[in-house]
């Protein structure tokens, strides 16, 4: 049996990476109604961390959080083997605007996905479904 390299993910990493970002958003949610972007990262160790990041204004604007959170990230890439970007996204259709939670998740040499659970006031969490992304942390 040989050994897997520390650097790639093990199965279910980004599973559980899902899990605890829309856990956390659905609590986040159910109290305030609505959440700032964070991210979730799974160590080499296996511990699951969250990094702290200061837009430097109380009000910030989601996708400056998103930025600052994505430069954190890719800052400490070294020490994850996966990571999810989670933020309160607004999806347009042809019936209505439907409000989502939004799961970016990577790991190296695996293609980045996006997940997006649409959710009604409460929360209440629709279906998920997924959609292929750009990599934004684990990139060359």
């Amino acid at each position: 049996m040989t050994e897997t390299p520390a650097t790639e993910p093990e199965p279910g990493d980004l599973d559980q990476l899902l899990s605890a970002a829309i856990e956390a958003a659905s609590s986040l949610l159910s109290v305030d109604g609505e959440f700032y972007p964070f991210a979730v990262a799974l160590t080499h160790s296996g511990e699951l961390v969250s990094p702290a990041v200061d837009p430097g204004t109380e009000q910030p604007d989601a996708e400056d959080v998103v930025d600052l959170l994505i430069e954190a990230l890719r800052d400490g890439r070294d020490t994850i083997r996966a990571a999810a970007l989670c933020s309160d996204v607004t999806l347009a259709s042809d019936a209505g605007d439907q409000d989502a939670i939004r799961v970016e998740l990577e790991a190296p040499d695996h293609q980045p996905v996006t997940i997006l659970v649409p959710y009604d006031e409460g929360p209440v969490l629709g279906d998920p479904f997924g959609v292929d992304a750009e990599a934004r942390i684990f990139t060359a």
